[in-house]
C-alpha cells in the first residue's frame, strides 16, 4: 500500500466529582521586605516598593507619547513554574488604588493575556482566568504604565484544577551523581561538545567566558558540592555579561516540550546575587531559549528550589536538555557560587501511542487514563492501528480525537499529542495526511462515529482515518464572499519628518531616533503603525496550526498603500508581529487569495489586524467580498452577510469598534458637539450605560 468545551468543565459535569485546585505559585507581600524584581521597565517618576507589608505602586501617568508598556513588570517570587498546555490558570489578587480604573494588562510573559484588571479605591479581590492552549510562558507580566495615582496588592496567587482521580504521580530520577559525592573520573576531561559523552555529566560550569568543563567538586559545610569560582567583570565601568560564569543542570536525554518534571537543588554564594536561567541544547552553551525554570536569587544562606513543572517549548526550537543559569546579569564581582543535591526526576508514565476521544454532543468526555494502545499492524510493519468506539453503540461514537505518545497524567498526554498537517481527513483508504508534534492538538472528525485509526511511525509521518459505523460526513461548504463593503478613513500622520533621504515618501521604520536621521529603524515620533487599523475577526478562537483560506478584494485611494499584519485576539489584543504578510493597497482593485496557517505564538487568535498608519499621508482603503474559512471547507469563521466580524481604528488614540456603519456617524458625531452613539449607530443619551462612540473613539459609559 502506498501510502500518500474546557475539558475540566465536562469532567465535573460528567464524572460529578469536584476539582482538587492546585497551587503554581503564591506570594504575601506582608511576609516580604523589599521588591525582588524578574525584570522591570518604568516610567520615569514612578516607584515600586514594600509599603506597610503592600506591593505599592506610584506614578505621575504616561508622559506625552507614551505607551501603556512602558511601565512593565515581573516579579522573582511568581516565576519558576511552568504552565501546561491544556490547562486553565485563574491569577487572583487583593488590590486597591488611590483612583478607580483598568490596568493595560496582566498575562504570561510573551503576550498571552489574563486580562485588564479593574482597581477601586476599596479593597476587593479580582481573578482572572487564562486558558493555556500551548504557550511556554509562565511568569505573569505586569504592564501599567497608564496608572496615574497609587495601587496597594496584598497578595497574589496562581492556581488551576485539576482531576481528583487522575493516577497517582510516580517519579524517576533521571541524574546520576548529583549530590557530588562521586568524583568526575575519567569523565572529568569529556569535552563539552563531545555528545557521545558529554550527557552523562549532571554539571556544568564555565568562568571567565571560557568554554564549559565538568563542574568542579569541592567540601563546603561538611558536604561535597559543585562550585563556580565566578570571575569579576573585566571592565567595572562596563555592564557585565550574564553567561560571563554559567552554571549547568544537563538531562540525560533531549526533555520533552510540556513534559512534567520535579526539579530540585539546594544552591547559595559567597555574596548575594540573583541570577537568570535559560534552555540549552546537549552541548552546554549552546543556546535554545531565554527562559527556564525562571530567575533565582542567591543569598550567602543555603536555599532549596523544589518544583513541579512543565518543561517550556522554548519557541519551537526542538527539545532542550539542561537548565543554564546565568549567573552575573547584575553583580559584576567575583562570585562564587555552590549547587548541591542535584535532581530532575520525570513523571513514569506509559510509552506508545494512545488515542482518547470525546463527543461532547452524547456527553462523552476524554478518559486519558484509560486511552486506547495503538498496537502494530499486522499487514505492515510501518504502521500502528487503534478503533476508537464500538460498533453497535452509538453512545461510544466520538467527533473528536487527541492522539499522543504518552499515558498515564492528563497533562502529559497533552503535551505529547500530534495534530495533522498538509492534508485533511477524508475518510478513505487512500488519503494519507501527514502528522507533526504539537502539544494539547484536538484532532476534529468529519462526523461522529466508529473510526480506525492507521498512523505511519516512520519517518514518513502519515496517518489514515476511516469510519466502521457512524453519522453522515460532513459535506464541504460553499465559498460564499461577506458583501460588506469595509472603508477605513485612514488618518495622516503628522508627526512624521522626511527627514532620511528626502525622497517624499516615508514610512515609521524609515525615521530615526536620532537627528542626524544615521540610525534606521527607530521610531524618533509619537506616531504607530497601529493607529489606523482594520480587523478581520473570526467567529471563535483559533488554534495554532490550524489552516484557513483567507480571500478578499481591494483597493485605496493612493498607490503603493503597505499595510502590514498582525495576529490578535479581540481586535487591539496583540499575539503576533506575523500573520498573511505585508498587503500593498492600490487604487486598482486586486485579488488577495492566501492559505494561512496559525502560527503557533498565535494560539487562540481570533482576529486578522492590519495596520494602515505604515505610510505618511491619509488613505481610504477598501476590503470587500472576504471570504474565511477552514481549508478543509466544513467551517465558515466569518458570517457570510452583516459586518459583525469586521472592526476598524481611525487615528491615534481611538479604539476598534465594529463597522456596523459607525464611520459616516463618527463623522457626523464630531461636529455634533461630542453626540453618543451606541456599537449599532445609534444615537443615545448621556444617560446610557454600556459601550459607547463619542468623537470617534470607544469608551464604556457608567
Amino acid at each position: 500500500m502506498k501510502k500518500m468545551f474546557t475539558l475540566l468543565a465536562l469532567l465535573t459535569c460528567f464524572l460529578g466529582v469536584k476539582a482538587v485546585e492546585v497551587v503554581d505559585a503564591e506570594i504575601h507581600f506582608s511576609d516580604v521586605t523589599e521588591v525582588s524584581l524578574g525584570w522591570g521597565a518604568f516610567v520615569e517618576g514612578s516607584t515600586l516598593d514594600i509599603q506597610d507589608g503592600y506591593l505599592h505602586y506610584s506614578s505621575p501617568g504616561l508622559p506625552e507619547g507614551g505607551n501603556p508598556w512602558d511601565t512593565q513588570f515581573t516579579l522573582a517570587a511568581l516565576s519558576g513554574f511552568s504552565i501546561q498546555v491544556g490547562e486553565t490558570y485563574t491569577l487572583e489578587l487583593k488590590i486597591k488604588g488611590s483612583v478607580e480604573g483598568n490596568w493595560q494588562n496582566i498575562g504570561f510573559a510573551g503576550g498571552n493575556p489574563y486580562g485588564n484588571p479593574h482597581v477601586t479605591t476599596d479593597w476587593n479581590v479580582v481573578q482572572m482566568v487564562y486558558e493555556n492552549a500551548g504557550s511556554e510562558n509562565s511568569t505573569p507580566l505586569f504592564q501599567c504604565g497608564n496608572w496615574a495615582g497609587e495601587w496597594w496588592i496584598e497578595y497574589i496567587k496562581i492556581t488551576h484544577e485539576e482531576r481528583p482521580n487522575q493516577r497517582p504521580k510516580e517519579w524517576i530520577e533521571l541524574l546520576d551523581n548529583g549530590d557530588a559525592e562521586k568524583p568526575w573520573g575519567d569523565l572529568a576531561n569529556v569535552a563539552f561538545n563531545d555528545q557521545e559523552n558529554n550527557y552523562k555529566i549532571c554539571a556544568w560550569s564555565k568562568t571567565n567566558a571560557g568554554d564549559p568543563v565538568p563542574s568542579p567538586i569541592e567540601q563546603v559545610d561538611g558536604s561535597n558540592v559543585f562550585v563556580v569560582h565566578g570571575t569579576a567583570c573585566a571592565d567595572p565601568s562596563a555592564a557585565a555579561s550574564a553567561w560571563d560564569n554559567q552554571f549547568w543542570i544537563e538531562a540525560p536525554r533531549a526533555l520533552k516540550a510540556g513534559e512534567m518534571l520535579k526539579v530540585h537543588f539546594r544552591y547559595k554564594a559567597s555574596e548575594a546575587a540573583n541570577t537568570n536561567t535559560q534552555m540549552h541544547f546537549q552541548n552546554p552553551s549552546d543556546y535554545k531559549f531565554y527562559q527556564c525554570i525562571g530567575d533565582v536569587a542567591f543569598t550567602t544562606e543555603w536555599q532549596v528550589f523544589d518544583k513541579e513543572i512543565s518543561w517550556p517549548e522554548g519557541g519551537n526550537a526542538g527539545n532542550a536538555w539542561s537548565i543554564a543559569f546565568n549567573l552575573n546579569p547584575n553583580n559584576k564581582n567575583a562570585v562564587d557560587f555552590y549547587f548541591d543535591d542535584l535532581s530532575i526526576q520525570e513523571l513514569k508514565l506509559d510509552h506508545g501511542w494512545f488515542v482518547a476521544g470525546s463527543n461532547e454532543a452524547n456527553g462523552l468526555a476524554y478518559d486519558f487514563d484509560n486511552a486506547i494502545e495503538f498496537e502494530p499492524d499486522p499487514e505492515d510493519e510501518e504502521l500502528v492501528v487503534a478503533t476508537v468506539g464500538t460498533v453497535g453503540k452509538p453512545d461510544t461514537w466520538v467527533d473528536k480525537v487527541m492522539i499522543s505518545t504518552v499515558r498515564g497524567f492528563d497533562s502529559s498526554f497533552k503535551s505529547g499529542t500530534i495534530k495533522i498537517v498538509n492534508g485533511t481527513i477524508a475518510n478513505d483508504p487512500d488519503v494519507w495526511p501527514y502528522w507533526e508534534e504539537s502539544g494539547n492538538a484536538v484532532i476534529k472528525l468529519p462526523a461522529a462515529g466508529v473510526w480506525k485509526i492507521s498512523i505511519d511511525i516512520t519517518e514518513n509521518r502519515q496517518i489514515n482515518f476511516i469510519k466502521l459505523e457512524g453519522e453522515e460526513d460532513k459535506q464541504p461548504l460553499e465559498e460564499i464572499a461577506n458583501p460588506t463593503v469595509n472603508i477605513v478613513k485612514g488618518q495622516e500622520r503628522v508627526d512624521l519628518q522626511d527627514d532620511k533621504n528626502n525622497e517624499g515618501v516615508i514610512t515609521v521604520r524609515e525615521e530615526a531616533d536620532d537627528p542626524n536621521g544615521e540610525n534606521v529603524g527607530g521610531e524618533g515620533h509619537t506616531g504607530q503603525t497601529w493607529d489606523n487599523q482594520f480587523f478581520i475577526v473570526a467567529n471563535r478562537e483559533l488554534a495554532k496550526g490550524e489552516r484557513t483560506i483567507l480571500k478578499f478584494k481591494y483597493k485605496s485611494s493612493v498607490a503603493d498603500a503597505k499595510t502590514t499584519t498582525q495576529c490578535h485576539g479581540e481586535p487591539g489584543a496583540y499575539k503576533h508581529w506575523s500573520a498573511i504578510g505585508d498587503v500593498t493597497f492600490q487604487p486598482e482593485e486586486q485579488v488577495f487569495d492566501q492559505t494561512f496557517t496559525v502560527p503557533d505564538e498565535a494560539d487562540g487568535m481570533k482576529s486578522i489586524a492590519f495596520n494602515m498608519a505604515e505610510i505618511k499621508g491619509a488613505c481610504d482603503y477598501e476590503i470587500y467580498d472576504v471570504i474565511w474559512m477552514t481549508e478543509d471547507h466544513y467551517e465558515t469563521l466569518i458570517d457570510t452577510t452583516g459586518d459583525n466580524n469586521f472592526y476598524i481604528k481611525e487615528g491615534a488614540g481611538t479604539s476598534p469598534y465594529v463597522v456596523s456603519g459607525i464611520s459616516s456617524v463618527v463623522n457626523e458625531s464630531k461636529a455634533s458637539n461630542n453626540a453618543i452613539y451606541n456599537l449599532a449607530g445609534q444615537r443615545v443619551s448621556k444617560e446610557y450605560k454600556g459601550i459607547v462612540i463619542k468623537n470617534g473613539a470607544k469608551y464604556i459609559a457608567k
